[in-house]
Formats: structure tokens, C-alpha cells, sequence
């Protein structure tokens, strides 16, 4: 059995109400001032890594999914893109923006922008990086004004699927023994 490991961001979409707080609290994060008013003061770019979408009237904010066989790692034909024991992540310096990353990604959550890399504007993929940098955690978990985000452990949501279940087998299991019941 594999072990069950890295940590991913969950939406609860009843909650989500698209305001996009999400998104300008992810920009900010990645920047050098760390914050929006800085970043605008500074008149640095600002980038998010997730972005709001809209589906049948649900709105909900598509992130990278930390996927553990990560396609975009596989495809990376410079060694850019790679996994580490939690996350997916990207070395910007090895990206050369070939979007191969993009079109693998089954959640769309791979984008490419212009970033400041080593001094100059350089064109490279970017995707969540759960703003592992950050003490706080992933920022737009702590900016969404309904808490529609959550950092997630895999094992929470395994231990809540086995809950879940068990409770629907043991309700079937007493209807069923009610109904041998009947005559």
C-alpha cells in the first residue's frame, strides 16, 4: 500500500459565492511585497495561481490539484516542473514556457505569464504552490470571506468517504432488517 501523502486544496462550491477575494489574495502572496497594497504601491505585476470560473451558475476557484503522478511533471521536457514529497511545483528558471504543462493539465490549472526571473521579465508556467513559502498557509484559504477553501489532508477526506459510507451500509442494513420484518 502507498503511503497517502501531500496536503490539497478542497472548495466547497455551496459557499463559493465568486467574489474573486481567492484570486487577489493569491496575486499578492507571489509577490515581492507580499501583499496587495505593497504590490500596487510598488507597481509590481500581479499573477494569480488559481482563478475563478463560472459552471452551470457554480462558481468555484480552479487550482492545481497536487496531483501525485502529476501529467505536467511527466511532459516537462526541461526537468521545470517535479514533485516533492507534498506538492507539484516549477522552477521558473528551467521553464522555457513551451505549454506542454498547460495542455496536460486535466484541471486547466496550469497557466503561463511573464514573471520576474532572475532580475528580467521572463515568460514561464506558474500553477499553486499551496504558498508553501508562506507561515500562514495558503493564502487564499485564509481570504475567502465564506471559508469555501480548505487545506485538506488526504487522509481527512479518506477517513470522512469511510464515515460516509459506513453510515449509508448501516442504514441500509437496518431498512433491510425492518422490511424482513414486515409480513
Amino acid at each position: 500500500m502507498s503511503k497517502i501523502s501531500g496536503p490539497f486544496l478542497m472548495v466547497n462550491p455551496d459557499r463559493c459565492m465568486g467574489c474573486h477575494t481567492c484570486e487577489l489574495a493569491c496575486a499578492a502572496a507571489h509577490t515581492p511585497a507580499g501583499s496587495l497594497l505593497g504590490a500596487v504601491v510598488n507597481g509590481e505585476a500581479l499573477f494569480p495561481r488559481n482563478r475563478v470560473v463560472e459552471v452551470d451558475e457554480i462558481r468555484l476557484p480552479v487550482q492545481c490539484r497536487q496531483c501525485e503522478d502529476a501529467p505536467c511533471v511527466r511532459v516537462c521536457p526541461t526537468g521545470a516542473t517535479f514533485r516533492t514529497e507534498t506538492y507539484t511545483a516549477i522552477n521558473a528558471n528551467l521553464c522555457i514556457a513551451c505549454k506542454l504543462c498547460v495542455m496536460v493539465c486535466p484541471f486547466g490549472a496550469v497557466q503561463t505569464s511573464t514573471l520576474q526571473v532572475g532580475g528580467r521579465a521572463k515568460r514561464t508556467a506558474v500553477k499553486c504552490d499551496l504558498c508553501v513559502d508562506r507561515p500562514g498557509g495558503p493564502a487564499c484559504v485564509a481570504a475567502c470571506p465564506t471559508h469555501a477553501i480548505s487545506l485538506t489532508q488526504p487522509a481527512e477526506v479518506i477517513e470522512a468517504a469511510v464515515q460516509s459510507s459506513s453510515q449509508r451500509y448501516l442504514a441500509a442494513v437496518k431498512a433491510q432488517s425492518t422490511l424482513a420484518q414486515q409480513p
